[in-house]
């Protein structure tokens, strides 16, 4: 039985995701892999989550630091989820959070680093986790590379990161779907009201398209992304006619009460998400950029797409090393 502990560089730095990530990659490689985090804060959904995806959701809930007593029984988890495993992977406090130096040394886990990527990033940061973890440390694995940064973090900060002796697994992309809201999150965020498709409130939505003045063939504005939701101005039906024509995640209608009698028909009979917001379409745009707030990686399509990407940027054989075969 092995166990690999992943600790974020700060929280939100992508713990759960790389977690749902490296057990896809063990799991590839014939391994009975148990996910847990055992250290949580009140009302953290994380460990029911981990357990959806064949983990086990018992935890302790601490305030702050964990006591040497909530320590021991996190340890204790662990220990519980190996019975049945060959590995456990475990999501950890964030480096300086406290409890994880404790949980490491108590399971005798190989710590992985999550480390977001920046172009300041360095071996400085390879001393930090070095002083917090010592010998348990396996290496780290980068996350939310940029777009234009591939070459960087491969041919510099993975090398400085290596020399520091901080071996570096894997160097996970940004990934649009990981960021996603569902319907349901946009639809509450808007203040909005179903029509029609409620079934379909924990659909994703990739990107969101404003229905204007379109002077071309609708489908060449409309057919073109997936997982798309369309925003448009109540009062618009030949727009609103004409998205639905198209593959759509939800429709949006702005500075509307109810919906055209033609737009529910055709709404209800492809099963789209209808919403009435209230706001105008400016406002409801402009209220789109906080969304991100109420957005978690708390969804089965993105612990696949984590997978994905996963057994894609991370060197299996050397996290098969790390863990000692």
């Amino acid at each position: 039985m092995s166990v690999v502990q992943i600790a974020g560089a700060r929280p939100g730095a992508g713990a759960t995701t790389v977690a749902c990530g490296l057990a896809a990659v063990l799991r590839s490689q014939g391994k009975r892999v148990t996910l847990v985090k055992p250290l949580s804060a009140a009302g953290d959904a994380d460990p029911a989550f981990l357990a959806s995806l064949g983990g086990s959701a018992e935890t302790v809930a601490v305030e702050g630091a964990p006591s040497a007593a909530q320590a021991a029984e996190a340890v204790k988890i662990v220990q519980g989820a190996a019975s049945s495993s060959d590995v456990v992977v475990v999501e950890g406090p964030s480096l300086g959070e406290g409890g994880g130096v404790e949980l490491a040394r108590g399971t005798g886990a190989a710590v992985v680093g999550v480390l977001e990527y920046e172009r300041t990033l360095g071996a400085a940061a390879a001393g930090v986790w070095r002083g917090a973890f010592g010998e348990s440390l396996a290496g780290c694995v980068v996350n939310r590379r940029t777009r234009y940064a591939e070459h960087d973090a491969s041919a510099r900060l993975a090398v400085e990161l290596e020399d520091a002796g901080m071996p570096v697994l894997g160097v996970l992309p940004e990934e649009r779907l990981l960021l996603a809201p569902t319907v349901q999150q946009a639809a509450e965020h808007l203040g909005g009201t179903y029509f029609a498709g409620e079934d379909g409130g924990g659909e994703l939505i990739e990107h969101f398209l404003i229905g204007g003045l379109i002077t071309e063939w609708g489908g060449n504005y409309f057919g073109r992304l997936p997982n798309q939701a369309v925003v448009v101005r109540g009062g618009r039906i030949d727009i609103q006619m004409s998205a639905l024509n198209f593959p759509l995640n939800a429709l949006f209608l702005t500075g509307c009460e109810t919906p055209s009698q033609y737009v529910y028909q055709r709404a209800d009979d492809l099963d789209v998400p209808l919403i009435a917001v209230g706001s105008n379409t400016h406002d409801t745009a402009a209220a789109l950029e906080s969304l991100s707030d109420a957005v978690s990686v708390h969804h089965a399509a993105k612990a696949e797409r984590a997978g994905a990407m996963a057994r894609e940027c991370v060197d299996a054989s050397a996290l098969s090393a790390a863990l000692g075969g």
